[in-house]
């Protein structure tokens, strides 16, 4: 009778996977705020791999098996733009796509897809899933409502805490590498001065070099902020340059391999990166 109990545990388990909405998710903040507002009620593939900077990413034959198999697929808009194409590719067989970071994006005339990386934006982005996974899952709308709300109460926490530090110190610059932050910018009045454009593979001119080091200098800055997941040589030559120090300015596009930080981990930890950067 074992055998019988394992066969029954095992079709129980298949049943209540099956039960779940299936969803697809581009890159790693998709993937976590679809975790946030589905929990258990979901199952979650996401597709650009750890480790992986989602700029250099090209989807597999198998990737596009996985978004034709599942409910809601859920992506981001411009850095993920094979996304839409693997839509349409599908044709009727398509699952319904949520591009989270639609409307959101333009800064000054130019498209930014680092949306996410701003708590006043990722609100606008949480709801949005919420509102796909309700229209995919009706039955479940309450439940989706309520981890929704819970994790938005976050993001505004997250919020308050920079508004708070900006509106705390007469500084208000910071130079990065990679020009991800521009949202974060804006949202809170700062001013990014970056070595490289919004994809962080272009190689500026010994002219942009000489600009930003210039710059820093001028801001009387601290640090030179790089990501984790892309070369420090930039912005530890503009650092040396310089005469300040580097540090780790994550625009959360995904995380290294095995790391088991969350989104608002990382948060948190940008917080404080700032903080060093900003505090007299």
């Amino acid at each position: 009778m074992r055998w019988l109990f394992s066969l029954l545990l095992v079709l129980l388990c298949e049943t209540g996977f099956a039960a779940r909405l299936q969803v697809v998710a581009s890159i790693y903040p998709m993937a976590e705020f679809c975790r946030a507002v589905g929990g258990d009620l979901v199952e979650v593939t996401q597709l650009v791999p750890e480790g992986t900077e989602p700029h250099d990413y090209e989807p597999s034959p198998q990737d596009l098996l996985k978004v034709g198999r599942a409910g809601v697929l859920v992506y981001n808009g411009v850095v993920d733009g094979w996304a839409c194409q693997a839509l349409e590719s599908l044709g009727e067989q398509k699952p319904l796509g949520l591009e989270a970071g639609a409307g959101l994006m333009d800064l000054a005339g130019v498209l930014d897809p680092h949306v996410w990386v701003s708590p006043r934006l990722a609100v606008t982005q949480v709801t949005r899933v919420r509102d796909a996974f309700c229209r995919a899952d009706g039955r479940h709308a309450e439940a989706y409502n309520k981890n929704c709300a819970a994790y938005v109460a976050r993001l505004q926490g997250l919020d308050r805490e920079y508004a708070g530090l900006t509106a705390a110190s007469g500084r208000r610059a910071f130079a990065t590498a990679h020009a991800a932050f521009g949202h974060l910018a804006r949202d809170y009045g700062l001013t990014m001065l970056a070595v490289t454009g919004l994809s962080p593979e272009a190689e500026p001119t010994p002219a942009d070099l000489q600009k930003v080091i210039g710059l820093v200098k001028r801001y009387g800055l601290r640090y030179v902020f790089f990501e984790t997941l892309t070369s420090p040589r930039l912005a530890e030559l503009v650092a040396l340059e310089a005469g300040v120090k580097t540090g780790v300015l994550d625009p959360i596009e995904g995380v290294e391999a095995g790391s088991k930080c969350t989104y608002l981990d990382l948060q948190k930890r940008n917080l404080a990166a700032l903080r060093l950067e900003l505090q007299q």
